[in-house]
């Protein structure tokens, strides 16, 4: 059976990074837009993106929904992070001035604190203090999270930096640009490979 990658990320080079960069063949994509009223057929796992200069106009919360009832595989990445957290119920991301540089300046860096325990920290493969660039504008708290999701990830001025749901269900939401492996730190591109393999049943 077919698996197929429903891509939630109109007006961005997703899906051709997918094909080019994870050897992702381009028949077992389908990129969703505005006017897409359900997920297709044999969809096998769902990724919201929008890197953080570009906010995607699309609603995902319909396609969140389906997913989530067929417990597929669900990663939010970067804004994608903040529109999976309002489809699973959570609140919109709120300004973070702190995190917000100007464009002449180096990217801002803070130490982010992965959980031990944590899904996200299995997968990336360590946990503890790290430095990550976190030059978004916006960001969640842990009072805005979604019900049963919880912080796998948070910054030192308590920004969710990336959260997940316990049990069975792969559901990750990161903060950081899945597609930005350049300037991750080591192991941070595992959540994008994780998401692949368990998509495709590899």
């Amino acid at each position: 059976m077919k698996s197929v990658i429903a891509v939630a990320a109109p007006g961005t080079f997703a899906a051709d990074r997918l094909v080019d960069d994870y050897d992702v063949d381009r028949e077992n994509l389908f990129e969703l837009d505005a006017y897409q009223a359900e997920l297709p057929n044999l969809t096998s796992g769902l990724l919201i993106y929008a890197p953080n200069d570009h906010l995607s106009a699309i609603d995902a919360s319909r396609f969140v929904r389906v997913a989530s009832e067929a417990e597929i595989p669900i990663l939010g990445s970067a804004v994608g992070m903040h529109q999976l957290n309002v489809a699973l119920g959570g609140d919109i991301a709120r300004p973070t001035q702190d995190h917000v540089v100007d464009e002449s300046q180096r990217r801002n860096r803070k130490s982010i604190f992965l959980a031990p325990g944590a899904k996200v920290s299995s997968t990336i493969g360590g946990s503890g203090w790290l430095s990550l660039e976190c030059d978004h504008q916006e960001g969640i708290r842990q009072s805005d999270l979604a019900p049963d999701m919880m912080p796998a990830a948070m910054s030192d001025d308590r920004v969710v930096e990336a959260f997940e749901m316990p049990g069975f269900h792969w559901v990750f939401g990161v903060q950081w640009d899945v597609f930005g492996a350049t300037r991750l730190p080591r192991g941070f591109d595992n959540v994008l490979i994780a998401f692949i393999e368990r998509a495709m049943r590899i």
